[in-house]
């Protein structure tokens, strides 16, 4: 069985929204700033993955690898601005998510190179520790205790800005690739039943977890070398709907089986149509909001 994404089905709710959005800038860079971040997230949703998550991990450590070897040619001190957004982040992962209307602000992600070294090993490490959290828990009943120890990516450090110099990139590249082998090597060894056990408190099932992990470290690495230009709302946002339409058209172009999925950064797997509707809702969201 094959499926084509129709995009002339969907182009004039597309253009619609978007030229909403773009009046909004009026009245103030809120709406845009989420709306920027919504379309980027759908995407970077649009690029096909393997649906095994094992494999997934595997050839986006692959591509990782190539923008994390450059990020010594990045300034080290220049905090870069990123599409995500706190708030974003909430409405794509609460189990009950609020609309996304009216937000009092837009507390966006930021990036240096350091800063995205520390990510990408942390965020490996601390899903590493969740696997065996996670398998206890359903062998014998244990809790998880959280184990939070990492600094989240609206927040930098002072060592975050410090100089970034070859034989530091190489050092920070052998203990990621140390950590993305480790976590391959124990995803490995699990079986459907495990990474598909649901939490009973509702949690991320380990499959998802992983294709989770898989779009981090791939948006993370890529946070310098693919940064939006300008720091203009509006110039941002076209150029995320110019990267969004790009990734319809390669979605519409392609026939579907069942070797592709399309995971979310939070690791959802979605239809190319379920992603269009899902930014449409999202802007819609926050339309409403601004009216």
């Amino acid at each position: 069985m094959t499926t084509r994404v129709d995009l002339e089905k969907w182009r004039s709710a597309l253009d619609a929204s978007k030229d909403l959005t773009l009046e909004s800038v009026g009245g103030g860079e809120i709406v845009i700033t989420h709306a920027t971040g919504a379309r980027m997230v759908a995407a970077w949703t649009l690029a096909p993955a393997p649906p095994d998550p094992v494999l997934h991990l595997e050839a986006a450590h692959a591509r990782a690898r190539h923008h994390l070897a450059r990020l010594a040619a990045h300034d080290p001190a220049r905090e870069v601005t990123a599409v995500m957004t706190n708030e974003l982040f909430s409405r794509l992962t609460d189990a009950q998510p609020a609309p996304l209307t009216a937000p009092r602000g837009a507390r966006c992600y930021t990036y240096t190179p350091r800063k995205v070294l520390r990510r990408v090993l942390d965020h490996a490490l601390d899903h590493l520790n969740q696997i065996d959290q996670w398998l206890t828990w359903r062998r014998d009943g244990v809790v998880p205790t959280p184990t939070d120890g990492w600094v989240s990516s609206t927040e930098t450090l002072p060592d975050d800005r410090l100089a970034l110099l070859q034989p530091d990139l190489d050092a920070w590249l052998w203990r990621i690739d140390q950590a993305a082998r480790l976590l391959r090597q124990r995803a490995a060894g699990l079986t459907a039943e495990e990474l598909d056990w649901l939490p009973p408190d509702g949690g991320w099932p380990l499959r998802r977890v992983l294709h989770h992990v898989a779009r981090s470290e791939l948006l993370y690495s890529t946070s310098l070398d693919e940064a939006l230009p300008s720091n203009d709302p509006r110039q941002r946002y076209a150029e995320a709907c110019r990267r969004f339409d790009d990734a319809v058209c390669s979605a519409g172009s392609r026939d579907e089986h069942a070797s592709v999925v399309y995971a979310g950064p939070y690791g959802v797997l979605r239809t190319p149509e379920q992603v269009i509707g899902d930014l449409l809702a999202i802007e819609g969201e926050l339309l409403a909001g601004a009216a």
